[in-house]
């Protein structure tokens, strides 16, 4: 029996090596010096173009004291995590002194920053650090508004004639046929005016009643806004993200990206232009696209949220699937000017955690991930995100809140983020969506980013290459390619949660048969067609050229 099984397997072996001999040879294509490569897309004034960007919510990231409060010397001490993940860059939820009526975007002092979170120093060195790392920091400029505990309007609402009496906007009643806009929605009231005791006038406010806003009819405000943002270019920052940049004008037939706002955001550009490399994005308030907010491509944003694509994954997926997804991408690609890059968020500090809004299914949520960080646009990872965090329950400010919970580092008490008690209470499964346990765990959400994020950087191809979506004779695959001058990329996405896919590619005359990169599948050329074979609910990167 023993000389039997011994034939036997030496049969096999046989046959398994004839068979090995018989394969063709894995495609591979000549690889470039990654590194160099990234070091020369993320340099000079297209550098936004081939970053990554993460959203930093200083108050939930990192605590150094023990107070439970997040601070600028804990996000230092995590500035090795962020490089090891492949962030690029950095963009600041609001760290100015606030009341936290709205969770920092109440701002009492454009100029200093929360003693929670420490002082102009700490921020000094978060910067001298962060750029010694490669990673360039973007903080929140919200200029519609201020807190009501600003000196600006301390000042302003003590009588009718000091200097600043006309920096926000004061009325006898409660009321303006000249203004045609109330609050942004709900959650910050029904009535857009409020009566001031001291002055004894009602005062506009599109969001929480102390946050009144800012009146850009005066002059005086235009110029002390803009020398706000000199203040911070001054200090090094390499740009802004402007929070609600299309209210800060009003007039009787609507208060969204008037041309008079437009028109301030030109002299914000000039302003930006005036310093090197640094870039600005807008928070669109058009979730049909963003194209408005690109002007020429030259004279207003560098880049705006488009957010319909992140609101994509909480729809149920038909046969139309892979159509949808692609459609928001296509859209830009027809309408925005030469020169535009949208920003692609999937979740904020502003909607629920992102995990959610992909109806709490994992594959989907990668899927989201995928497509986020390889379709044209730059990315925007939400703290988080890569840890498929589940969102909280306790509310301080509002709702949003389920989305500001603290950041879960490791196992041990207080998950890494504090010796103390937390600020806000910890979001669900804390013990599961941790980074040490995820960093551990090659199928985890976080090793899914990490990796796809290694074989994005240093590729030419994802930060500004052209795009093609190309349909499969399987409507559930999403298919579509990325090229540079001297390489091409597929991609393929699984849209179906339940079954494999083989799909052909009519015409899609690639320059070769695909070397795979990231994930799972098979990609050849069939003459001028393509056809491909991919997992349930897969994604997979194969290189062409």
């Amino acid at each position: 029996m023993r000389l039997l099984a011994g034939t036997l397997a030496l049969i096999l072996l046989c046959s398994c090596s004839s068979d090995a001999a018989d394969a063709p040879p894995p495609v591979t294509y000549a690889e470039k010096d990654r590194p160099a490569e990234a070091k020369r897309l993320l340099t000079g004034r297209d550098w936004y173009r081939h970053a990554v960007f993460y959203e930093v919510n200083i108050r939930s990231f990192q605590d150094a004291d023990g107070d439970g409060i997040g601070d600028l010397k804990g996000l230092i001490s995590r500035l090795d995590d962020l490089q090891a993940l492949g962030v690029d860059a950095l963009w600041l939820m609001p760290m100015y002194p606030t009341p936290f009526v709205d969770s920092g975007y109440d701002i009492a002092d454009y100029r200093d920053i929360n003693r929670d979170y420490g002082a102009l120093a700490d921020f000094d060195e978060l910067l001298s650090k962060a750029h010694a790392r490669g990673i360039r920091v973007m903080v929140d400029l919200v200029l519609n508004h201020t807190s009501d505990q600003h000196a600006w309007f301390t000042e302003s609402r003590s009588s009718k004639t000091n200097p600043k009496a006309d920096w926000y906007i004061w009325r006898d009643t409660p009321g303006d046929p000249n203004i045609g806009c109330g609050t942004v929605n709900d959650t910050f009231g029904k009535d857009a005016w409020k009566l001031d005791p001291t002055r004894n006038q009602y005062y506009f406010h599109r969001f929480y009643a102390g946050q009144p806003d800012l009146n850009y009819r005066n002059p005086e405000v235009v110029q002390a806004t803009l020398d706000v943002a000199k203040f911070w270019l001054d200090r090094g920052v390499d740009g802004f993200r402007c929070d609600v940049i299309a209210l800060l004008y009003e007039s009787k037939d609507g208060c969204d990206f008037i041309p008079e706002t437009q028109e301030y955001i030109r002299k914000l550009r000039a302003l930006l232009d005036g310093y090197p490399d640094r870039v600005m994005v807008a928070e669109s308030t058009d979730y049909s696209g963003s194209s408005a907010y690109y002007g020429t491509g030259k004279d207003m944003f560098h880049m705006a949220f488009n957010f319909q694509y992140g609101y994509l994954w909480g729809l149920p997926f038909a046969g139309n699937a892979a159509k949808n997804v692609a459609r928001p991408f296509e859209d830009s690609a027809k309408k925005n000017p030469e020169g535009a890059q949208d920003g692609l968020v999937i979740g904020s500090h502003d909607v629920n955690r992102a995990f959610v809004a992909a109806r709490e299914i994992e594959s989907r949520w990668l899927r989201a991930a995928f497509v986020q960080l390889t379709m044209p646009g730059t990315p925007y990872i939400y703290y988080g995100e890569e840890l498929a965090l589940r969102p909280g329950t306790q509310v301080v400010v509002d709702g949003r809140d389920s989305a500001r919970t603290p950041m879960l580092w490791s196992k041990a008490a207080g998950f890494g983020f504090t010796t103390g008690k937390p600020w806000i209470a910890f979001g669900a499964e804390p013990e599961k969506t941790n980074l040490e346990v995820e960093k551990a765990d090659p199928k985890s959400t976080y090793s899914f980013y990490r990796k796809l994020l290694s074989v994005r950087r240093g590729r030419e191809a994802f930060g500004g290459g052209a795009l093609q979506i190309l349909a499969a004779d399987d409507p559930t695959v999403l298919f579509y390619t990325r090229a540079s001058s001297d390489e091409t990329y597929v991609m393929v996405v699984g849209m179906d949660e339940d079954d494999g896919h083989t799909a052909t590619v009519a015409g899609a005359n690639l320059p070769g048969d695909g070397q795979l990169l990231f994930g799972e599948g098979a990609l050849v050329r069939e003459g001028s067609a393509a056809k491909v074979t991919i997992p349930a609910a897969g994604t997979a990167i194969f290189r062409v050229r």
